[in-house]
């Protein structure tokens, strides 16, 4: 059975070199004394002492009676008590020899592996590094790392409440100038005083959109821009907050000119139709010659329904056809199509086409 322990610890004067060999214990196990026996069998080179610690002697007694004996390395495991705590041995006087300290629970197990009778073997070989410089080390960064997420989370903290702070300052000094400006607005609008016999004393008559309560005599109401109205008790600390009628939502600072609206940009602009009139004849075959003609006086929109409805003179009619045959080829005819035009400017036009051309 191979086992592996980190939890051992080289003196302060002990040299850190590899070293390896049969366990033995000695008798008494503290050896202390010159006198102390190691049942080691005869002939065995380079085995190692596992002495336990106390017995008021110190470290250099007890590793200086195992060199005696004949050992390569003392290992001394912790008092009772300690369970697998280690510290580095001070032994002055004891130089080139190999000495580490285990724990006690780590020095009890082999204790009684080798009491059963069971052969051990040791290899004491140098670790990995550890120590209280790792700890300082380790201290250092995790301190950094704290500071520097620290620092980071105040920073956005901070930056993140002045930011708040500012749009919550703004947006107040928005809500009194808006206020000051209610409070002119509202003071431009027209108030009266209900009378007995008035329309909205009737069994008919509208609420109050705010207090939801019918109007009485003697009551006075605010009339908005929009001409709704309201008691003047209610609606003015509604118009103070929202600065619009609870009705049809009527801005009256606009309303009253208290606060400009914004000009609007139009995104785009409406191009007004050609004149078709100015294109070039179309010529038309002479088979086709009166559906053309037809067509033609058909397309001219509301043209040709306002002189139907005015029941047109047959100076109008003769007038057509004359124009019709004013043309020199007799197997053509060219017929200025006009376009049909829904506008505003449809009367002036309609009378402009009735208007002979030749």
């Amino acid at each position: 059975m191979r086992l592996t322990y980190e939890s051992g610890l080289y003196g302060q004067q002990s040299p850190k070199v590899t070293v390896m060999g049969d366990v033995y214990l000695p008798d008494p196990i503290y050896s202390c004394e010159s006198n102390t026996f190691y049942d080691v069998p005869s002939g065995s080179k380079g085995w190692i002492a596992l002495i336990q610690r106390g017995q008021l002697c110190s470290f250099s007694e007890k590793i200086n009676v195992a060199a005696s004996k004949g050992a390569i390395a003392a290992v001394i495991f912790n008092d009772l008590g300690t369970d697998n705590r280690v510290i580095q041995m001070s032994h002055p006087g004891t130089e080139g020899m190999v000495a580490i300290m285990i724990g006690h629970r780590r020095g009890m197990e082999i204790v009684e592996l080798i009491r059963q009778g069971i052969p051990v073997s040791m290899t004491i070989e140098v670790g990995k590094q550890h120590g209280p410089w790792m700890s300082h080390y380790s201290v250092f960064f995790v301190s950094i790392s704290f500071f520097v997420v620290t620092a980071a989370t105040v920073g956005y903290f901070i930056f993140y409440s002045a930011r708040r702070l500012n749009s919550v300052r703004l947006q107040n000094r928005k809500q009194k100038r808006l206020k000051a400006e209610a409070k002119k607005a509202i003071g431009q609008l027209q108030v009266r005083t209900v009378k007995r016999g008035d329309e909205e004393t009737g069994p008919d008559a509208d609420t109050c959109a705010v207090c939801i309560d019918a109007y009485k005599s003697g009551d006075v109401l605010t009339i908005l821009t929009c001409n709704h109205f309201f008691h003047k008790t209610c609606i003015e600390p509604w118009l103070l907050e929202h600065r619009t009628c609870p009705m049809c939502k009527c801005d009256i600072l606009k309303a009253l000119g208290v606060e400009q609206p914004e000009e609007e940009h139009p995104s785009h602009q409406v191009t007004m139709p050609p004149d078709m009139r100015s294109y070039p004849s179309i010529p038309v075959p002479d088979d086709t010659r009166s559906e053309t003609a037809s067509s033609s006086y058909a397309s001219s929109g509301y043209a040709s329904v306002q002189g139907t409805e005015k029941h047109s003179s047959p100076a109008d009619e003769t007038h057509t056809f004359e124009t019709l045959g004013h043309y020199p080829d007799p197997g053509s005819v060219q017929v200025a199509i006009q376009p049909h035009y829904d506008n505003l400017a449809f009367e002036g036009d309609s009378q402009n086409q009735l208007e002979p051309r030749t």
